[in-house]
């Protein structure tokens, strides 16, 4: 059996020598201490045949540790003192030629060992620099797919699923990747995103990315749309090796688009419907009038009166608004004698074509007001009040509305009915599904509305 792992003991000296670089100094003294005790132990206890064999992996040893240069100084240093060891002074030049032969051999040896032992060690340090890059960008990468909120997928070239990012796994409700480990991706998704699957699948095969948006619920259920990326993972040769396919939740920004799409047709409808109110508005308006000066006042001024109705919707997305706001609106064209007329009644909303109907009654009713009736002197008053009832044993409750002029000039009935009247009494009528009344008592002109209260909204707080 082939062993992988080295020994712990040796591994560790080694790697702490090079996390922790003694100065250079240090490193030659230390060789110097090692080499000289290495000799002496020699000197003392081996014999003088083998004088340069211990001295082989002190020089190992301080090479892997210390590092070439002084390994290399080792080597001298142990060749000196190996022959200083086994010299006699009888011999000519301290040593017989085969000693002279020996230490020489031993010298470029010990070297040889030396610049063995240096690379290694370099090659140690580049290991562990490698492995520290290596863990790092794994830390890095690893970070990044856990905190990605995208579901990051690795299929095989097959398309069945290999991998899936932590945070995919969050996002698409999975406790355990084993629980879809292996299963075919394209099956996950739905209706028309099966097919584009499929199809970015084959593509990636062939090494073209592709982009599509699909449904598909998560492991728990829950409905998703998904904004994918698919592309080819390319192997050594270049060809594709296996697929990524990147999703990011795209739920809401299509349920936004759905919503935009229903708003949009919401608003051509009610631009349909202010058109057609316009152009009743105009045909009523021009038919009847004495001029045409006097025609294109009056139709100004219910546009003008149409456009604080639409102003008040629009805040509220055609949905509702406030009766009050409704009646405030109708009265935007008399702001310097605001302080004659008074509003008394609970907070109720209207819906959208009741409002813009009431608006427009309420202006025809002030104008009236200004010309002939309570506003059209110095001492008028008008009073607006409106209430109602929930009703009783079950039965739908009532909306009652009051409009009441007092102190102005005496009244009388209209000799002809204008498009006034025809708003009031008809179109109101027709909207609130009720009963509308308008009185020119001489006192003063009073417009009553009695309806169901359900057709007419609904009472804020109740």
């Amino acid at each position: 059996m082939t062993r992988t792992n080295g020994l712990r003991f040796f591994d560790g000296i080694v790697a702490w020598s090079i996390d922790h670089p003694l100065p250079r100094p240090i490193r030659y003294l230390a060789a110097t201490l090692l080499i000289v005790a290495v000799a002496l132990t020699r000197s003392l206890l081996i014999t003088s045949l083998v004088p340069w064999l211990l001295f082989i992996p002190a020089i190992l040893l301080i090479g892997l540790t210390l590092a070439e240069a002084p390994a290399i100084y080792a080597s001298i240093l142990a060749t000196i003192l190996a022959a200083w060891s086994i010299g006699s002074s009888s011999q000519y030049l301290w040593l017989t030629d085969p000693q002279w032969a020996g230490s020489l051999v031993f010298l470029l040896v010990a070297i040889g060992i030396s610049v063995l032992a240096g690379e290694l060690r370099a090659g140690v340090r580049r290991t562990r620099l490698l492995a520290s890059d290596l863990a790092e960008r794994a830390a890095f990468l690893s970070g990044v797919l856990a905190s990605s909120t995208d579901c990051i997928n690795v299929l095989d070239l097959n398309g069945n699923l290999t991998f899936m990012s932590e945070g995919g796994l969050k996002i698409m409700e999975i406790e355990d990747l084993n629980a879809v480990k292996g299963s075919p991706w394209s099956d996950f998704w739905q209706e028309d995103g099966n097919a584009d699957a499929v199809a970015a699948l084959a593509a990636a095969r062939a090494g073209q990315p592709s982009h599509f948006v699909g449904k598909a619920d998560t492991f728990a259920g829950t409905p998703k749309w998904w904004d994918v990326s698919v592309s080819p993972i390319l192997g050594r040769d270049g060809t594709p090796d296996r697929i990524l396919s990147v999703s990011r939740d795209a739920t809401e920004l299509m349920l936004a688009q759905e919503q935009q799409r229903l708003l949009n047709g919401e608003l051509g409808h009610r631009l349909k419907n202010i058109l057609a109110l316009v152009q009743s508005i105009a045909n009523q308006t021009f038919r009847k009038a004495d001029s045409l000066e006097a025609a294109s006042g009056s139709f100004s001024e219910r546009l003008a009166a149409l456009g604080k109705a639409t102003d008040i919707l629009t805040a509220t997305a055609w949905q509702k608004a406030s009766l009050r706001d409704a009646i405030e609106a109708g009265l935007t064209s008399i702001d310097g004698l605001r302080d004659r007329v008074t509003l008394d009644g609970p907070d109720i909303q209207l819906g959208a074509q009741l409002a813009l109907a009431l608006t427009l009654a309420v202006h025809e009713l002030t104008t009236n007001a200004c010309k002939y009736g309570a506003l059209s002197n110095e001492t008028g008053i008008i009073t607006v009040t409106w209430a109602y009832d929930q009703g009783y044993n079950g039965g739908d409750g009532r909306f009652r509305f009051e409009w009441q002029e007092i102190g102005g000039p005496s009244v009388s009935p209209p000799t002809r009915q204008g498009f006034g009247s025809r708003m009031i009494e008809r179109s109101l009528r027709s909207y609130f599904h009720g009963e509308t009344s308008l009185d020119f008592d001489p006192s003063g002109v009073v417009f009553r509305i009695d309806a169901p209260l359900p057709k007419v909204g609904s009472v804020v707080g109740e």
